[in-house]
């Protein structure tokens, strides 16, 4: 059976005009953990945290236990 192994990278955010952006282009992180193995799974906004950031979730099979 294997069992998922879990990733996470954070992309900081930032306040303009028209609301929250990322400070950087978060689709090259996509792109690099993709060519790793890994699988993009979902996008954790926290724009009210103390350092507003995206936190990016990714997943690829794990070893067999």
């Amino acid at each position: 059976m294997t069992t998922p192994e879990y990733s996470f990278a954070s992309v900081p955010l930032r306040r303009s005009r028209e609301g929250w952006e990322f400070a950087f282009d978060y689709r090259s992180i996509i792109t690099e953990r993709a060519a790793e193995g890994w699988s993009f799974v979902q996008l954790i906004l926290l724009e009210h945290h103390t350092e507003p950031r995206g936190d990016l979730v990714f997943v690829r099979k794990g070893q067999v236990q």
